[in-house]
């Protein structure tokens, strides 16, 4: 891919060093939750899906990897993650959760053409950001789909 301009640059450039030059080009297997089959908002950053809370408007760094995707280097982290926010809500907040995050994990192929990320996380389940180059679709790159829950709806872990 010759046309490497960042997907959203409109918004990125709203902010300084958005995003910041630890960023870099990746191949590496990815983690997403999305739903199955996918819904318009799967692929599409937070803050443009929603507005962005107020008390987040000074923050330029959270606000850049607002317009970037989550997503996480393994299966199992992106379970767990999932399970905690998840588990962490009142119970009639979690079918919400569920409707807004998805109820599956899709497993993507990243390569170098695709974007940049920038460096699983540890501390937070190895979530990273991704912020997509603007020929990049991610859709067509999902491999599989995982599912976060058995019919009887307990968590399925792997």
């Amino acid at each position: 891919m010759t046309d490497k301009k960042l997907k959203f640059k409109q918004y990125l450039e709203k902010f300084p060093d958005c995003p910041s030059a630890d960023f870099i080009e990746v191949e590496r297997a990815a983690y997403r939750w999305t739903n199955n089959p996918l819904s318009v908002n799967d692929f599409i950053p937070i803050n443009l899906i929603s507005e962005p809370p107020p008390r987040m408007l000074d923050d330029s760094d959270r606000m850049c990897l607002a317009y970037g995707l989550s997503m996480f280097d393994t299966l199992l982290n992106s379970l767990s993650k999932f399970q905690k926010e998840h588990n962490k809500r009142r119970p009639h907040q979690r079918e919400q959760f569920k409707q807004d995050k998805g109820s599956h994990i899709s497993l993507i192929k990243l390569t170098k053409d695709d974007g940049i990320a920038d460096i699983p996380n540890d501390r937070n389940y190895g979530h990273f950001t991704f912020h997509e180059y603007s020929k990049t679709n991610l859709q067509a790159k999902i491999l599989t789909f995982y599912n976060i829950f058995k019919e009887n709806g307990e968590f399925n872990v792997q």
